[in-house]
């Protein structure tokens, strides 16, 4: 998971001196001086004023920012590890406002997070993030019926999110879920919307409790940020799926397919598959064969089997009979020519059938497979007045038990009409 490590390059507003008054006059001034340095990167000027400012100062506000002003000047230098130090220092002095004291042990439980010290950003920022929720709610609650003055808000969205990042670094996903919707829900109530990767977190962490129906409504929200995002719509199909919804699943997909949104072979496959385990055979045939032809999907046995069985439960003979023969060319053996072979005789396509059939043994067949080929074909050629092709089936299929008996008939039956013709 991608960490940004967010520096704090705040201006030091005459607001800030007015809600203190333990930062002089001075000391804002001094601040600000090294502000620009920083800005114009004279770190040892700047630093060498740091260092003389922090002899001057007592413990307090003043003295809290100068430390986080120089961890700041270690962090544009990328010194990570001495701006971390000196991030502690000034919030060990507990003189900072909520605001920043937040934004601040964010910004040190980032670096943490940098150097993969997980367990470290969560013991800094969580009790932080706790104790200031309180201060706000205190706040709030203190203000009089009909105070115009607006609620506490005091931490910004990212600090919640961080946390809630550190915690699933730890595969602790069911502690992140609070601190997720806490950042996600202060984003809403600025009136902005959350960052799709929040909701991405939010969506994974739900998914990792198999809180399913929670998964499928933030992939709702994340569908109406990103609708062109077809993993999306390939996850929520599968979440119902889970759910035991597959009309829902397949409404999923019929919308992202409307859409234009799925062009993905295994979402195509996924939706055909939807279609005719849900009694909509017709559909999912005229899409599959439309995506075989444009070659989104693959030209393959497993694909063309599909098609075959979208056709033939949709009673598309015809068009389950090509598809057979389509698959049957990525074959071994000729199974699929005999089920062809099996349905254009059942529809009295004896010369079609007898084609497939001979193709079917010609490629080979299984042990239960051929003996029954070798009837088919015999019959077919009966019915096509072949008598002698005919028997060489029939005789073909006199030396397999499964069928010899009714073989034995079929030539019997045959001898007679040598004898009696006409």
């Amino acid at each position: 998971m991608r960490l940004f490590i967010t520096l704090l390059l705040s201006t030091l507003a005459s607001a800030s001196f007015a809600a203190n008054n333990s930062l002089s006059q001075s000391t804002y001034e001094e601040l600000n001086s090294i502000q620009e340095q920083l800005a114009a990167q004279q770190y040892s000027e700047a630093e060498e004023a740091l260092l003389e400012l922090e002899d001057d100062l007592i413990p307090g506000f003043g003295l809290a920012l100068t430390y986080q002003l120089h961890g700041q000047l270690y962090l544009l230098q990328e010194k990570n590890t001495e701006a971390m130090t000196w991030y502690s220092k000034a919030l060990s002095l507990n003189a900072l406002a909520p605001a920043q004291e937040s934004a601040l042990s964010t910004t040190l439980a980032q670096l943490h997070l940098a150097a993969e010290n997980t367990s470290a950003a969560i013991a800094e920022l969580e009790p932080r993030l706790t104790k200031i929720l309180q201060l706000e709610k205190d706040k709030n609650s203190s203000k009089r019926k009909g105070d115009k003055e607006k609620n506490a808000d005091w931490i910004q969205p990212l600090s919640f999110i961080t946390l809630a990042s550190a915690y699933q670094l730890e595969k602790n996903y069911a502690a992140s879920i609070p601190w997720l919707l806490q950042g996600i829900e202060r984003t809403q109530s600025r009136g902005d919307k959350p960052k799709e990767n929040w909701l991405q977190m939010l969506m994974a962490a739900h998914y990792q409790q198999k809180s399913y129906l929670k998964t499928a409504a933030v992939l709702d929200d994340l569908l109406r940020i990103n609708p062109a995002k077809e993993d999306y719509w390939q996850q929520q199909a599968a979440i119902y799926q889970l759910l035991e919804k597959p009309k829902l699943a397949l409404r999923t997909l019929e919308l992202g397919y409307a859409g234009h949104y799925l062009k993905k072979a295994d979402s195509i496959l996924l939706l055909v598959q939807l279609l005719i385990s849900e009694n909509i055979p017709e559909r999912a045939g005229r899409i599959l064969q439309a995506h075989i032809k444009d070659e989104t999907v693959e030209l393959n046995e497993r694909n063309w089997r599909l098609l075959a069985a979208a056709w033939q439960q949709g009673r598309e003979r015809d068009k389950a009979v090509i598809a057979m023969r389509e698959a049957s060319a990525f074959m071994d053996d000729g199974s699929l020519l005999y089920r062809a072979a099996q349905m254009q005789q059942q529809a009295a396509q004896y010369q079609e059938a007898l084609n497939d059939s001979e193709a079917a043994l010609k490629k080979g067949l299984s042990e239960r497979d051929k003996p029954r080929a070798l009837m088919l074909a015999g019959s077919c050629a009966y019915e096509l007045k072949d008598f002698a092709k005919a028997r060489r089936y029939f005789q073909q299929a006199l030396t397999l038990a499964a069928v010899a008996a009714n073989a034995r008939v079929w030539l019997d039956y045959l001898d007679t009409l040598e004898q009696y013709p006409g």
